[in-house]
């Protein structure tokens, strides 16, 4: 297998950057596992936030688990601005796997 071929499986399908590492392009590759680390953190605690609020209406309500009401929950704490944040985040994260993906494809 071609070492550009290795590269962009690598950072395709395992993790971003680890394309680069294979490739000894340490600095870019690094830089791109710390970004993605971020950007997940990031998401991550913002899902954790959404999932706490949609908790709390429901104890306010007292409404029992059921797919109905969790529905009626997440709709009344979701807004379309708090979205946006979550919405780049996720675009971004994208776009930077797309980028380690194509980026160690090239490089060799």
């Amino acid at each position: 297998m071609k070492q550009s071929t290795k590269a962009l499986l690598l950072s395709a399908l395992v993790f971003p950057g680890l394309g680069q590492l294979s490739i000894n392009k340490k600095n870019k590759g690094w830089s791109i596992i710390v970004l993605v680390i971020i950007i997940l953190s990031l998401i991550i605690g913002e899902v954790v936030k959404k999932a706490q609020l949609v908790v709390e209406e429901m104890q306010k309500s007292g409404a029992v688990m059921d797919s109905e009401s969790i529905s009626a929950a997440v709709a009344s704490v979701s807004s379309f601005s708090d979205n946006i944040y979550l919405n780049i985040l996720l675009i971004l994260f994208v776009t930077l796997w797309a980028f380690a993906a194509f980026d160690a494809y090239r490089m060799k």
